[in-house]
């Protein structure tokens, strides 16, 4: 138990060698059940000394690829191919992936945006304590398996979240892994100045940290299912605790950084929006991004958006409603750390 202390319970030995697959359990007492628990599938494969690595899925509910490869490795491995410990958490915010969420239905939070948590807080703010608290203090490196969920298009990447107190070791081996991870681009970014995210606040405790985008639209894409299981093994092979044959260099990989002023694309209104460009174009600043549409006043000449910066297209809202103040898209440009 941590400091903080904790409410949830779990049937899971850290420290018994073998596949154990169970649960953390978190006490609810809601209106169908007064003394019932959410259920957090988990499991710990162990063998042996070496690293012992984090995989998450379903921190948002409405992304899925995650699940589906954990679930898979939960299913295949076996503790003779592991050295260290693995520990995998296919569904981290189960009850928003049981809603098709972003956010839970308990309380409407957003599990990425409430690290590290409070322990005797909300039901989402309870899980974030719980993987920060006694999860985190177990591992030397964590892989957050994201996608675009339902709100966003967004390009294949493993993000690198930076912050100014972060250790330049920390990062190094962040990056490591996101190189090896080797997605389309590796993001390096601040996630605009919020800290509250799982990998923000894994690196924060000093654990190297990535988080993927490997879906998007809230389906389930075959060329994201594909690509995550080849990257998370690329990247479990890297750090050791599952060990494979690896190439000499990693797959080649754009790092790109978000554009810093600019480079989010915020809806000035409510309407409709119609973009004109897609994921992976370059654009300039002062090009029209698209029209804003008021569709029950025909009437009313659309509103032409424009790029504030320049950059190419890195995720794109997916919904063609639109409210003052949503992202309408986001555009990286090339890091200049790389070029330097």
């Amino acid at each position: 138990m941590s400091e903080r202390g904790t409410t949830v319970f779990t049937d899971i030995d850290w420290a018994r060698p073998g596949k154990q697959v169970g649960h953390a359990w978190l006490p609810h007492s809601g209106h169908a059940d007064a003394w019932g628990a959410v259920a957090l599938p988990l499991a710990v494969i162990g063998n042996g000394e070496g690293p012992t690595v984090l995989v998450t899925g379903a921190i948002h509910g409405d992304e899925y690829e995650g699940p589906i490869v954990i679930n898979e490795l939960i299913r295949a491995l076996e503790p003779s191919q592991v050295k260290g410990r693995l520990i995998l958490m296919p569904a981290a915010n189960a009850p928003a992936l049981r809603a098709a969420s972003r956010v839970s239905p308990l309380d409407g939070k957003n599990l990425a945006r409430v690290f590290p948590g409070d322990p005797y807080g909300t039901p989402t703010e309870q899980i974030a304590a719980f993987i920060h608290d006694t999860l985190f203090p177990l591992c030397d490196a964590y892989v957050d398996l994201h996608a675009g969920g339902s709100s966003l298009f967004i390009d294949e990447s493993a993000q690198v979240v930076v912050t100014p107190t972060l250790d330049p070791a920390v990062r190094a081996r962040a990056e490591d892994m996101a190189r090896w991870f080797g997605a389309k681009l590796t993001v390096i970014t601040d996630n605009m100045g919020d800290p509250r995210t799982s990998c923000g606040a894994a690196a924060h405790l000093g654990l190297a940290a990535i988080a993927a985008e490997m879906g998007e639209n809230g389906s389930v894409s075959p060329q994201g299912v594909k690509r995550t299981r080849e990257c998370l093994a690329r990247v479990l092979a890297r750090l050791g605790v599952v060990p494979a044959a690896l190439a000499a260099e990693p797959p080649p990989s754009r790092r790109v950084r978000i554009v810093p002023r600019g480079g989010n694309l915020l809806s000035p209104g409510d309407g409709y929006f119609e973009p004109l460009h897609g994921l992976g174009d370059t654009v300039a600043a002062g090009d029209v991004a698209g029209y804003l549409h008021s569709l029950t006043e025909p009437a009313l000449t659309p509103r032409a958006l424009r790029f504030a910066a320049s950059g190419s297209i890195y995720s794109q809202r997916t919904f063609g409603i639109t409210h003052q103040g949503n992202s309408l898209c986001v555009l990286v440009e090339d890091d200049a750390e790389a070029a330097a």
